[in-house]
């Protein structure tokens, strides 16, 4: 691997989000620092914009780091449902005790506002990838901020998300005049050709190069042509570095050179105007399809018609469906209801998946992995191929036995009134499978000896996965605000351990 090649500690070019290497320049800390003076003065509604790969859950991430600890932050990666199915998950993660159907979640939300309100604290709620929020549930999420214009020194919303979320936000009536849609938002452009050099030696740097050497890597041929590829876009530029990294290690160089760098064609990013990476593939594989079709159709056609003497002409028209369009092509609300029961649903369906979460259309800067080169790279600067290694080693079941053995000494807990984090529920037959898989992954295996695991005797089975031992409601949910986006996407909340173990009560 190149790293001890270039006697690096990690991988410099990680896709990972890790608010260390935090680049300042190129506007994000002047963007940072306006963020949080508009928490400061309350502001109800701020936007982050920018195209994929430009950094904006980075920048999320090193802002949560920033704020004081009297800001409380609710924090969803993939805010796709119904008004009530959000709403509800923001209640929980503010303490709202899990409750049936019936519950008014505004005036819930009101009362979690009061409370922190008499306190002198403020919630802040960040939606990442806003532009997949469905436009019924923007649409009253923005009446619902006019309703909470009262608590505009208690409450910020961020809407975080790609360019289209503009567009959505244009087709959406302002419903007061409290909340200006147009104005608080900042766009992160991208990199000019200088500040893309200083940002791969910045990289370089905090993976662990000397700073006599960082000069020394990537040539100005080399920079230029990154640039002129990724057009100063963060994850593109991280994409070719690693990639000519690699490169310039198989051939034994200790430069990378011109030719080290990929060819990509023409530049991907063309400005603040054109659509993101993913939406043009998405659009080329329509119009592949579109074209596979046609080619079908005129074959099949040319074989029915081959036996008439003057074949009919055949037109084919253009593909016209609504999935060829590039406006937002959801704007209905999916209804559902939950029970208690049911609550930590989104956790389950994470975890019944293979984990991490990739949503297609989604954002990650906090979790896309647009190449399998930097796919292959994790938090720890380990390849896949390593941490698979290290992963086959270790034996989920013994794992998830030792947690249960533990877990049985943990509930002490419920009579000292001590309290918890639940991350999530499964119930499934293959729940106790899933839950080994996740022991074995380094990131669950690292935190291991804070989980507890208890059963509750149903069919199929449940099981309940519940982080750490704190002393009160507030603490337990201090932490859950500095948990890691691993974790935090489960939309865990706290409880006390004997509500705990009432949940697994027959």
């Amino acid at each position: 691997m190149y790293l001890e090649h270039f006697q690096l500690h990690t991988s410099p070019f990680r896709e990972e989000v890790d608010p260390a290497v935090f680049f300042p320049q190129a506007g994000r800390e002047t963007i940072l620092q306006g963020l949080q003076k508009d928490l400061e003065i309350g502001r109800l509604l701020i936007k982050i914009v920018g195209l994929e790969g430009t950094g904006k859950t980075l920048l999320c991430n090193v802002l949560f780091e920033r704020l004081p600890d009297s800001y409380e932050v609710v924090y969803l990666d993939n805010p796709v449902g119904s008004f009530d199915d959000l709403l509800r998950i923001i209640n929980l993660d503010l303490g709202m005790e899990p409750a049936g159907a019936e519950v008014d979640l505004v005036k819930e939300l009101k009362k979690q506002l009061q409370r922190r309100q008499k306190h002198g604290q403020k919630v802040v709620l960040v939606l990442d990838g806003a532009e997949k929020i469905f436009l019924a549930t923007l649409e009253r999420l923005l009446r619902l901020l006019c309703e909470l214009e009262g608590f505009s020194e208690t409450f910020s919303l961020i809407l975080s998300g790609r360019p289209g979320l503009e567009a959505n936000l244009e087709q959406l009536t302002v419903y007061c005049t409290g909340v200006d849609i147009h104005n608080t938002g900042y766009f992160l452009d991208a990199m000019t050709p200088e500040e893309t050099g200083r940002y791969l030696s910045f990289r370089l740097l905090a993976a662990g190069l000397s700073a006599d050497k960082q000069q020394e890597v990537f040539t100005g041929e080399a920079v230029e042509k990154i640039f002129a590829t990724a057009n100063g876009n963060p994850r593109l530029t991280n994409i070719l570095a690693e990639e000519a990294l690699q490169k310039s290690c198989s051939e034994k160089s200790f430069m990378v050179l011109l030719d080290h760098v990929g060819d990509e064609g023409q530049p991907i990013w063309t400005g603040r105007k054109k659509e993101d990476l993913l939406q043009v593939v998405e659009g080329n594989k329509r119009l592949l399809a579109v074209g596979a079709g046609i080619t079908v159709l005129v074959l099949l056609l040319v074989f029915l018609l081959s036996g008439e003497d003057e074949p009919s002409e055949v037109t084919v028209m253009p593909d016209s469906s609504p999935t060829a369009s590039s406006g937002p092509a959801v704007v209905h609300e999916v209804e559902k209801t939950e029970t208690e029961n049911d609550l930590p649903a989104a956790p389950e369906k994470a975890v019944e998946s293979s984990p991490p979460k990739q949503d297609a259309t989604a954002s990650s800067d906090a979790a896309d992995k647009p190449t399998a080169s930097l796919a292959d790279q994790d938090v720890t600067g380990k390849d896949v191929e390593s941490q698979a290694d290290e992963a086959g080693e270790r034996d989920g079941s013994k794992l998830f036995q030792e947690r249960l053995r533990a877990s049985a000494g943990w509930l002490a807990g419920a009579y000292r009134n001590e309290y918890t984090i639940q991350l999530m529920m499964l119930t499934s037959d293959q729940a106790a499978d899933n839950v080994e898989k996740l022991l074995v992954q380094d990131e669950y295996f690292n935190i291991k000896d804070k989980l507890h695991i208890l059963r509750k005797k149903t069919n199929p089975p449940t099981l309940f996965v519940f982080y750490g031992t704190f002393d009160s409601m507030d603490t337990a949910r201090q932490a859950r605000n500095k948990m890691p986006i691993f974790l935090r996407k489960h939309h865990p909340y706290a409880l006390s351990i004997a509500d705990a173990l009432t949940k697994t009560e027959d």
